[in-house]
């Protein structure tokens, strides 16, 4: 098993996003295991009521849900966050079709079920990559 530790990539708070309770928890847990925080959701509305009042840096979305899908999902978190999150879908869809509907929603990453320790280890490191990158520069005053 492949695992970082907190020092080699910062802690993430990880907004996990899906209508299945088991698959929602399985990833929660390799989010935990790897040093990072997850905060589930048991759908989209959800997903977007808990990113509207608790700071996030990476969304994993499952985009088949029901009240909002995954896509709708991600639109309305860069809304919320601009560019300061990370999207990325854990989807059983991975057709080319689905690879440029999740594109045009914001997401980052496409990933198809079942996420392994390894996929997800890349993800979380991208996205700290990411981040740090993109973050907004202090102001001296």
């Amino acid at each position: 098993m492949v695992v970082i530790t907190p020092e080699q990539v910062g802690r993430l708070r990880v907004l996990v996003a899906d209508d299945d309770p088991g698959s929602a928890a399985s990833v929660a847990e390799l989010v935990r295991m790897l040093g990072h925080e997850p905060v589930v959701a048991d759908g989209g509305t959800r997903a977007v009521e808990i990113a509207s009042t608790t700071p996030i840096d990476v969304a994993l979305l499952d985009i088949e849900m029901p009240e909002m899908d995954g896509l709708e999902v991600a639109r309305r978190l860069l809304l919320l966050r601009r560019q300061g999150v990370y999207i990325a879908v854990i989807t059983g869809r991975g057709s080319e079709a689905d690879l440029q509907l999740s594109a045009s929603a914001g997401v980052i990453e496409h990933l198809v079920k079942p996420c392994t320790m390894k996929a997800l280890t890349g993800v979380l490191r991208r996205a700290d990559d990411y981040l740090r990158r993109n973050a907004p520069t202090p102001q001296l005053h």
